[in-house]
């Protein structure tokens, strides 16, 4: 007995390369600074979302390697931030999509390439589902340290409970539900590219073939158009009306114009949606409160589960050459973060939609004046 507890007197070190307050911090700021960069810029959001899928799948392939060495309550601590990185790809795949939706006719937008991202995104999302529940069904067991397994203390949010007992059921239920809702998702995706792979290839398919023409044995005979009798024709005035363009047959005394009194109007159809009242983006106003949720759960969890498992290793406290250099690599998100957010603003996409096409529309114009000059 004496002995084991000697042994369990470890149980809570933590890894500085997991859990070091550096590396604590700028995971958290990396991750929530690259979802607010997808949405803000979708040039570039590929590269953010490749940088999650990166994030993620180096901590998952990290704790593989180091399975032997790596315990239980180390483990707690990996999935909490993989978790994390999961849920910031989920939102920023989902805001992304949303971009790309709207500004279809890009040069650079790429069907592909988002499939691509996307299915990297979903490899690595559920080989760490998969790695979570294989945690928490060998929790009894699991790495280094298995016999002071029940020393482990797990957080729901501010709810301490036994790893092995009451977290174990509750990390399987909650595993188990996220990870059958992510696979109908995935199957979804999966479905959807597959019908658009299949109708690219049938309009291919249905081009029409250019065939010689062969030339017709019987001429027909070619009848020039007789003009029309001068008095007959519209007066180019008339033709140039707003109410003439509108209603060609109708006569000039029986169009009524928009600030009639008479102007019948119709009460069918669709009623007017209301429209956001701030110039914010309300997709961005969305994702903002999902993260904040999301982090709040994470973040408490995870600084509440070195707190609860105290320990005498005081390495994850200290600020060392690793944990500054994680802070440092934070920085090239934050710029890119501001300067999307300099050029592309908070507003809702449809607003900068607009401006960009009125933009197009006033260059278009200058350039028909110029050559109606020359």
């Amino acid at each position: 007995m004496n002995n084991i507890s000697g042994l369990c007197a470890d149980y809570a070190d933590s890894n500085p390369d997991i859990s070091g307050v550096g590396v604590r911090v700028s995971f958290y700021l990396q991750t929530f600074l690259l979802v607010l960069l997808v949405d803000r810029s979708w040039q570039d959001a590929p590269i953010a979302l490749w940088t999650f899928i990166a994030t993620s799948a180096g901590l998952t392939v990290a704790a593989i390697c180091q399975r032997e060495h790596l315990t239980l309550f180390q483990a707690l601590q990996v999935s909490n931030l993989v978790w994390l990185a999961n849920f910031g790809t989920f939102f920023a795949l989902a805001s992304y999509s949303r971009q790309k939706a709207a500004s279809n006719g890009h040069k650079n937008s790429r069907r592909a390439f988002d499939y691509k991202v996307k299915f990297g995104a979903m490899t690595q999302t559920l080989l760490s589902m998969a790695l979570t529940l294989y945690m928490w069904a060998s929790a009894e067991t699991f790495g280094n340290l298995s016999e002071c397994a029940h020393l482990v203390r797990y957080m729901l949010f501010v709810i301490e409970v036994p790893a092995i007992q009451t977290g174990r059921i509750v990390g399987l239920v909650i595993t188990t539900i996220l990870t059958t809702l992510y696979i109908l998702i995935t199957l979804r995706e999966l479905q959807s590219y597959r019908q658009s792979y299949l109708d690219t290839h049938r309009k291919v398919e249905l081009l029409p073939t250019q065939t010689p023409s062969t030339p017709s044995t019987v001429a027909e005979p070619i009848i020039p158009p007789q003009p029309l009798p001068r008095l007959l024709l519209p007066s180019s005035a008339t033709l140039n009306t707003p109410e003439r363009r509108r209603q060609p047959g109708n006569p000039r005394w029986l169009t009524t114009s928009p600030s009639s009194p008479h102007t019948p109007r119709s009460h069918k159809g669709r009623p007017k949606r209301r429209r956001w009242s701030s110039d914010l983006d309300p997709m961005l106003v969305g994702i903002i409160i999902c993260q904040v949720m999301v982090f709040t759960y994470f973040i408490v969890s995870t600084e509440l589960l070195l707190k609860r498992n105290p320990s005498d290793d005081d390495s994850v406290a200290q600020w060392s050459f690793g944990q500054i250099l994680a802070l440092i690599v934070v920085i090239p998100s934050a710029f890119s973060l501001a300067g999307a957010i300099s050029e592309h603003g908070v507003k809702r996409l449809s607003k900068r939609k607009k401006r960009l096409l009125a933009m197009k529309d006033v260059r278009s114009r200058k350039r028909k004046q110029d050559i109606e000059i020359v």
